[in-house]
């Protein structure tokens, strides 16, 4: 499997080194671009490309260059952006109540309890600003619609995080709602020499709250981590249309 693999991506006239033209296809395949059994068709990795290359707005060229080998590094959210190269048959998905309980569990020993606390429920209010949604916090885990744990590598989940930069976190569709975030990561809430827990936060209660991935880049819910304050037009107009009796 290997060598074939490898075939394929000497045939995309990539000439850079042969671990990162692996770890592409690897990320093709993880964040659901690329089905395992499509590697044996060169078209079909090459579509694969390409729909990456959009994403990252760079050009479409189905073959790996440096750009895209860059985008592909870049610290991101761990959900795919597609299930088996095709966007998911329901997109976004609401919750079937609109009064939502949360649970903040393990905290990273970067943050101080309150700080955790604090930026959760700003990162929730933001939100709530644009929708008719209802947060409230409760102690008992077994009582609330979405828990927040910090975790590492194999945390109990069953999907893994891979140790520094990488996946930051990553979060469940209603009616599920969880978020965890990797405890191997530098937090921090300036994003200085780490990452800001507010942004990670924001993004990541976007997809508790039924958002799935966005392609515009300057949305909250692109996949790959910036810093955000507030919610992009995109993420506002995605999120009254899932809920819109807010509107």
């Amino acid at each position: 499997m290997k060598f074939f693999l490898l075939s394929i991506l000497f045939a995309l006239a990539y000439a850079g080194p042969i671990q990162e033209r692996n770890d592409v296809v690897n990320y093709l395949i993880r964040y659901g671009y690329l089905e395992k059994a499509q590697l044996h068709n060169r078209q079909s990795v090459f579509h694969a490309i390409q729909k990456l290359q959009k994403m990252a707005r760079i050009p479409e060229t189905g073959i790996v260059d440096q750009a895209t080998i860059e985008f592909t590094k870049k610290p991101r959210c761990g959900l795919p952006d597609f299930v088996n190269g095709q966007p998911r048959v329901n997109r976004d998905v609401a919750w079937d109540k609109t009064s939502l309980t949360y649970h903040i569990g393990e905290k990273t020993a970067d943050l101080t309890e309150e700080q955790y606390a604090d930026n959760m429920k700003l990162a929730l209010d933001t939100w709530a600003k644009y929708v008719k949604l209802n947060f409230s916090r409760v102690l008992d885990v077994q009582d609330a619609d979405i828990v927040s744990y910090f975790g590492s590598r194999d945390h109990g989940c069953g999907v893994s995080f891979d140790g520094p930069s990488g996946v930051l976190a990553h979060a469940y569709f209603p009616q599920n709602g969880d978020i965890h975030f990797d405890n191997d990561e530098v937090w921090n809430l300036t994003g200085e020499r780490g990452f800001d827990f507010f942004s990670v936060a924001l993004h990541e209660l976007g997809h508790s709250i039924g958002l799935d991935h966005s392609d515009v880049p300057e949305a909250v819910m692109f996949p790959t981590y910036s810093v955000w304050t507030e919610l992009s037009q995109d993420d506002i107009d995605r999120i009254q249309q899932l809920y819109p009796s807010a509107n």
